[in-house]
């Protein structure tokens, strides 16, 4: 059942409520960019509705200047999370919240996890990955798998001029060399990270990128690894975003069963 949760300052977002007793974990799907609170192709509604009818209240809202939200951001997006983590608990009980969401969302769960403690899990769909010897040594291979033809243009967009606006540049990820000691706070509170990543990234081509960018912590237990070379960055086949469901949801229960 969805009803509506006003979250103050103009804000609303849409809870979706469990039938029976309610889990003590909540979920907060975040804006994917500039895309309404339901998400690429309905993602975050389907996904919200699908966490409660597994117990988990689901909350998904349109951050400032997005969608119904038509007040511009007047102070830090994680200061606005925090906000509407204090209406959700509020109304819902639950003392633990996991957030997340794709690409932008997933650097503002990560920026609020590390601001809040009332966080305990969040999944990070694309998100932050460097690595540059791994991401260049995966090309090459692709490369190596295709005709002759293709590796002269291939060369040619090697030698060209580096473009004006890269990935990091797009997206709001940690300060360079920042990221390992940033996951060893997040590790040390208990917090539960799900990184998974596509092939619709243009950043992202091995998963040896990510202990390049997280170091040693990214190994640990409390850390899962997807790579799905095979979707696109917004999942826009059906069996894609049902696959991505059932993943998050079997993340959760696995993680938060209580």
């Amino acid at each position: 059942m969805d009803e509506i949760l006003h979250l103050g300052r103009g804000m609303f977002g849409l809870l979706s409520q469990p039938a029976g007793v309610p889990h003590s974990t909540a979920v907060v799907v975040l804006n994917a960019g500039f895309i309404h609170r339901s998400g690429p192709f309905r993602l975050g509604t389907r996904l919200a509705r699908a966490l409660a009818a597994a117990g988990y209240p689901a909350l998904r809202f349109d951050l400032p200047g997005i969608g119904d939200t038509l007040p511009g951001a007047d102070r830090p997006l994680v200061e606005v999370v925090a906000g509407v983590l204090d209406r959700l608990q509020a109304r819902t009980g639950c003392a633990r919240v996991v957030v997340g969401g794709i690409c932008a969302a997933a650097d503002l769960g990560w920026q609020a996890a590390l601001r809040d403690a009332r966080i305990d899990g969040v999944f990070l769909l694309d998100g932050p990955a460097r690595g540059r010897f791994w991401f260049n040594l995966a090309r090459a291979r692709r490369l190596l798998r295709k005709p002759p033809a293709h590796w002269l243009a291939a060369v040619r967009r090697l030698r060209a001029p580096p473009a004006d606006v890269t990935d990091a540049q797009l997206r709001d990820w940690p300060a360079r060399g920042s990221e390992p000691a940033q996951l060893d706070r997040l590790r040390a509170r208990g917090v539960q990270l799900l990184m998974l990543f596509t092939g619709g990234t243009a950043y992202f081509l091995h998963p040896r990128q990510l202990r390049a960018t997280f170091g040693r912590g990214v190994r640990s237990e409390a850390v899962a690894i997807e790579y799905w070379p095979e979707c696109d960055h917004t999942y826009s086949l059906e069996a894609h975003r049902q696959r991505l469901i059932d993943c998050i949801g079997t993340w959760v229960a696995s993680r938060f069963p209580d």
